[in-house]
C-alpha cells in the first residue's frame, strides 16, 4: 500500500502507457511510470524505485529479456504483473522467493483455447485437411464424418480453460467427463480424481489436456498412459508440452494407436523442424498460439488495473499466485 503523498513507481511498457494510461493514473494517481520500450535492460538507476511491474503480451517474446532483467534488477520491486496464466517458467519463484507479490492473468485466455479445442475436434472428425487436399486438386469428392454430438470427451484439468472446453463441448451435446486432483465441491461435469486416469482414458473419443505444469504433472502422459486410452481416440495439448512423454506420443501416432493429436504445445519451443510431429498427416499444429486473440491484451491489463487499485486500498490482489 502506497501512501497518498508517495509515489508508486510501475515498470511497464510503452503500448500499455500508450493505450492505458487514462485508467492506470485513475486506478491509482500516484502512479509513476517507467517506460520500457526495450529490447534492453534498462540501467540500475532507473529501476531503484521502482515498486511495481508489469510484464504484458507486447514484450513477447522480444522484449522478454530485458523487461525481466529490469524487474529484476529492481531492488525495491514489491509485486509483479504477468499477462501469462502459466508461472511454471523458474523465472517467477525466483521473483516470489525474493518477497514480490505474483499475480497472473489466469482465465483471460480460457475462451480463444477452449475455442481452439473445438477447432481441433471438428477438424479431425470432419477430415478438414482432406478437404483442403481436395480444393488444392479442384477435386469434387464428397464423404461422410462423425458428428461431435455423442462422441465421449475427457478434459483433463477443471480449471478457467478446463471449465471453458467443458461448456462449449456440451453445448455440441458430447458427452464429457473431467479429471483433476479434487471431486469434492460442486463440478461443471461428472469428475473422477487423477488416480482413475487411466481407466476415464480408455473410456474417451477425444482427450483434451489442460492442466499447469508441476512435479506432480509432468510427464503426466506418458507411454502407460497412452497405451489406455481407447483405440482411434483423439489427444489435444493446451496445457503445457512437458506434461506429455513426446516420443512415446510419436510412437502412439506412428502405430494407428490415435488417430490424431491436436497441438498447442510442446517438450521444445520453437518444436524443431525435424520433429517428426510436423510431417504427420493426423497432426494439427498449432505453435502456442491457442490464447493469442485479438482480446487476450486488454483482459490481462484488466486485471493489472485492478490489482493497481486493490494494492493501492490494502484490499486482496486478484490471482496472486502461491507457490
Amino acid at each position: 500500500m502506497t501512501s497518498a503523498s508517495e509515489p508508486h513507481v510501475v515498470l511497464l511498457s510503452d503500448t500499455v502507457w500508450e493505450r492505458y494510461s487514462d485508467r492506470i493514473l485513475n486506478a491509482d494517481p500516484t502512479v509513476t511510470p517507467v517506460i520500457y520500450t526495450g529490447p534492453e535492460q534498462l540501467p540500475d538507476e532507473q529501476v531503484a524505485n521502482v515498486r511495481s511491474a508489469c510484464f504484458s503480451d507486447d514484450c513477447w517474446p522480444d522484449r522478454t529479456l530485458g523487461i525481466m532483467r529490469s524487474a529484476l534488477a529492481a531492488p525495491n520491486l514489491k509485486w509483479l504483473h504477468t499477462f501469462s496464466t502459466g508461472v511454471d517458467s523458474p523465472i517467477f519463484r525466483t521473483f516470489v522467493e525474493r518477497g514480490v507479490r505474483l499475480t497472473n492473468s489466469a482465465g483471460t485466455a480460457a475462451s480463444p483455447i477452449a475455442q481452439t479445442v473445438m477447432m481441433y475436434m471438428l477438424a479431425h472428425s470432419r477430415d478438414f485437411k482432406g478437404f483442403v487436399r481436395q480444393q488444392e486438386r479442384h477435386e469434387w469428392t464428397m464423404h461422410r464424418f462423425v458428428e461431435l454430438e455423442g462422441s465421449s470427451l475427457l478434459v483433463i484439468g477443471v480449471g478457467p480453460i478446463g471449465q471453458e472446453i467443458i461448456r462449449l463441448a456440451q453445448a455440441f451435446n458430447m458427452k464429457v467427463t473431467a479429471a483433476r486432483r479434487t471431486t469434492a465441491g460442486l463440478q461443471p461435469c461428472p469428475v473422477v480424481p487423477l488416480s482413475q486416469l487411466h481407466a476415464a482414458l480408455a473410456q474417451a473419443d477425444y482427450v483434451a489436456l489442460a492442466l499447469p505444469l508441476n512435479d506432480d504433472t509432468r510427464n503426466l502422459i506418458d507411454a502407460d498412459a497412452l497405451a489406455a486410452m481407447k483405440p482411434g481416440s483423439f489427444f489435444m495439448n493446451v496445457g503445457r508440452g512437458e506434461l506429455v512423454d513426446e516420443p512415446a506420443l510419436v510412437e502412439a501416432l506412428r502405430s494407428g494407436h490415435l488417430s490424431g493429436a491436436g497441438l498447442d504445445v510442446f517438450a521444445v519451443e520453437p518444436l524443431p523442424s525435424n520433429s517428426p510431429l510436423w510431417d504427420m498427416d493426423n497432426v494439427i499444429i498449432t505453435p502456442h498460439s491457442s490464447g493469442t486473440s485479438t482480446l487476450i491484451s486488454g483482459r490481462a491489463i484488466d486485471i493489472f488495473i485492478d490489482n493497481l487499485s486493490n494494492l493501492a486500498s490494502g484490499a486482496q490482489l486478484r490471482n496472486e499466485v502461491v507457490f
